[in-house]
């Protein structure tokens, strides 16, 4: 557990990052306590209102002191998913009454867009007569303050380690002692007992022959096996070791645990904690450690370019710019397909009637391409629809002349650049035309995420 205090500011600009987060779904406001004129409408409570209450209470004509820079902004955060969000809001509302801010108007904010769920705390350096809250030593009565919060409360969080960690079906007391590891528990033996120890001391111990039952009992998940083995299959071309571990922790849940011997860089195994399913599988049980980090496979980029192209050319090609979406999808040289075919006007008037019935019966466009097996995509300006079923690419200004939704669907911007990472990933990727639709979405979607970013960062750097 980290607590940060971070920089005063004059303008309670804390506030507006947090209700910024809280506009992109990736913040939740837990707290607003001691704004007693504020009451929330139906629309809740715009930023303004709360950084208005909060500049007049600090720079009140009464106030004893002048502060000039009165907000106090801090972060408190945990080990990965360790606590959620109410646990945090308790240690975060007891450490602003220990620091001298548990009558003043304060706001807690969660956040789990990085990979420590943490909470932003926002709230006056003026207390309610107008003078400003110590802050000497403030950085180490902060520490303290923490400190004596967690050791307060360190049994019962033990206790609840432990049971996540028996929670899991695993078939070794090494699995277990992994499990607690990853919770920040250190793991020591003694004659016939665990150990756990936290914040320095020991805090509980358990029995050993009651997690060597617990292992006994182990029963191999072949179902999940077969499900993580298409998974790593699908996601680990062009990825290095590390980039997959960090994918398949965020998107899927599930963790690889690398193990290295002391002084080498190369793992000689590694387990798989699988979280979504409360699973703990040896590395082996689904993928060799070898199979698992090479990534190209045993097929040559001249044969895999020769197996796209064969696969692309299986598609009805009317024009040069359906030949460039197919270019794009399969990671294709430019010139490497032609048109093959002249345009197929009952194909196309089928496909249009589809499509102009389903949203004459109200129904949305991402059902549609849902129930029908097309992608939307997007070059040059122009959308065209990509039926994968038919293998054909039709321009959606001659299939309807409705104004379509697109910000409803998932739409394949082909104008838009590959991070890196995800053009490795579609270089080397073996799978269907599907898949690789999908993993070129996902690519556009952290490109655009990134560009995004990038964009805020030169705005910052302006001001």
């Amino acid at each position: 557990m980290i607590v940060k205090i971070l920089s005063s500011a004059a303008t309670f600009s804390g506030v507006h990052y947090n209700e910024d987060k809280i506009a992109k779904g990736t913040a939740q406001l837990l707290a607003s306590e001691n704004f007693s004129l504020i009451h929330p409408g139906a629309s809740g409570v715009a930023d303004m209102d709360y950084k208005g209450y909060l500049l007049s209470w600090s720079r009140s004509d009464d106030n004893r002191q002048m502060v000039k820079q009165p907000q106090f902004h801090a972060v408190i955060s945990c080990e990965g998913r360790e606590k959620g969000a109410y646990e945090l809001q308790d240690i975060a509302e007891q450490y602003l009454e220990k620091m001298g801010y548990g009558e003043n108007p304060y706001l807690i904010y969660f956040h789990s867009d990085t990979d420590n769920n943490h909470v932003h705390l926002v709230s006056s350096r003026v207390n309610g007569e107008g003078r400003k809250i110590d802050d000497s030593f403030e950085r180490t009565r902060s520490q303290k303050a923490m400190k004596e919060i967690l050791m307060k409360d360190v049994g019962e969080e033990m206790r609840a380690h432990i049971r996540k960690a028996l929670a899991y079906n695993f078939s070794t007391e090494a699995q277990f002692r992994l499990l607690l590891e990853g919770q920040g528990v250190k793991v020591e033996e003694d004659g016939i007992s665990y150990c756990f120890i936290k914040y320095g001391r020991i805090v509980s111990a358990l029995d050993k022959a009651e997690v060597a039952e617990k292992a006994a009992r182990y029963a191999a998940p072949e179902a999940r096996v077969n499900q993580l083995k298409a998974l790593f299959t699908k996601y680990k071309p062009g990825l290095e070791a590390k980039e997959l571990q960090a994918l398949l922790q965020k998107k899927f849940g599930v963790e690889l645990v690398f193990h290295l011997a002391k002084g080498k860089d190369t793992p000689y195994g590694y387990t798989i904690i699988d979280h979504a399913k409360k699973q703990v599988l040896k590395g082996s049980q689904v993928m060799k450690l070898s199979e698992l980090l090479h990534a190209a496979g045993q097929v040559t980029p001249e044969q895999r370019h020769a197996q796209r192209t064969e696969q692309a050319s299986q598609w009805t090609i009317t024009s040069q710019a359906e030949a460039r979406i197919l270019q794009r999808v399969f990671r294709l040289n430019a010139d490497s397909l032609k048109v093959n075919s002249p345009k197929d006007e009952e194909a196309r008037e089928y496909t249009g009637d589809r499509l102009n019935s389903m949203l004459a019966n109200g129904r949305s466009l991402n059902d549609i391409l849902q129930s029908n097996d097309w992608s939307i995509a997007r070059l040059e300006g122009q959308h065209y629809l990509v039926d994968k079923r038919e293998k054909a690419i039709h321009p959606i200004s001659e299939l309807t002349s409705r104004q379509l939704d697109y910000g409803s669907a998932h739409l394949l911007d082909l104008d838009r650049e590959l991070s890196p990472q995800a053009s490795r990933q579609l270089a080397y990727s073996s799978g269907s035309i599907a898949e690789l639709l999908q993993l070129l979405a996902e690519g556009l979607q952290q490109s655009g995420r990134s560009a995004e970013q990038e964009r805020k960062n030169r705005r910052k750097i302006k001001r």
